[in-house]
């Protein structure tokens, strides 16, 4: 999650929470959106965020105040996920090579890790030239986010290999990968 890099406490996950939707959430909703804290800790954010505006309570639950000044920094801090994505998209789309895919996984991509947390990319490409694509990722994420990059970086032949050997990693990537780019059929499997 990383707004609790600027945002260290319960409540940059709350912030995240309500930034996601614009529907009023219940207190059990922002809560299990949250992903962390107690029911009364989250409670406890809530009501302060609603005396200081930056929060509605609403029927129904309570709403982020789209109109107060901090709802634009909250939105964007709240989808500092996305913007990893599209900066590792366009750095792909200017390297220039083919790239059958890019993709998040482990922590990065189930949204779980920490301020230490390796981001793990998996980049499959034909091109000579793809160690060239992956030095690049590792220093562009590395500056982007303040985390190491982990690129995996294989061929179709070398991904076919995989999955023909039953390698557990591809299992893994099957069913976590974000694809950022390119086709998840290169993986191997019709997906």
């Amino acid at each position: 999650m990383p707004i609790t890099t600027v945002v260290p406490s319960l409540d940059g996950p709350v912030l995240v929470a309500l930034a996601a939707t614009t529907a009023p959430a219940s207190l059990a909703e922002v809560h299990r959106r949250a992903g962390r804290g107690s029911k009364s800790g989250v409670r406890d954010v809530l009501l302060r965020m609603v005396e200081d505006g930056i929060v509605h309570d609403v029927p129904g639950g309570y709403v982020l105040n789209r109109e107060h000044l901090a709802a634009t920094a909250v939105t964007a801090l709240a989808d500092l996920h996305g913007e990893l994505a599209r900066r590792i998209r366009a750095t792909v789309e200017d390297w220039g090579g083919e790239v059958l895919l890019v993709g998040l996984f482990g922590s990065a991509a189930r949204r779980d890790g920490d301020h230490a947390s390796d981001i793990d990319l998996l980049v499959v490409s034909d091109a000579d030239t793809r160690d060239d694509l992956i030095d690049r990722l590792v220093d562009r994420v590395r500056a982007w986010t303040g985390n190491r990059a982990q690129v995996i970086g294989l061929s179709s032949t070398e991904m076919h290999r995989l999955r023909h050997a039953g390698e557990a990693i591809v299992a893994r990537w099957d069913g976590e990968l974000v694809v950022i780019c390119g086709d998840r059929r290169a993986l191997g499997r019709a997906a």
